[in-house]
């Protein structure tokens, strides 16, 4: 059985650079609004800070792999 950061980068392994990107945008979103209710004091799960900002580094490395998968051929 593969552990949930296995199975999170076999996702984003199958996704394309554009839905990667997608992807990246959405959760720098989501950070952002966690940031907005931080500072209203309505934040209720302050973890979910951490997360969001590893799967976004996890996306950059992925697509930092991949080019320079590319420019090494």
């Amino acid at each position: 059985m593969a552990t949930k950061r296995k199975q999170m980068m076999a996702e984003l392994r199958a996704l394309d650079e554009t839905q990667c990107r997608q992807r990246e945008a959405q959760l720098r979103r989501r950070l952002y609004d966690l940031r907005s209710q931080a500072v209203t004091d309505k934040i209720a799960d302050v973890s979910q800070f951490r997360k969001a900002g590893k799967e976004i580094a996890r996306i950059q490395t992925l697509l930092r792999q991949r080019r320079l998968l590319v420019a090494n051929r």
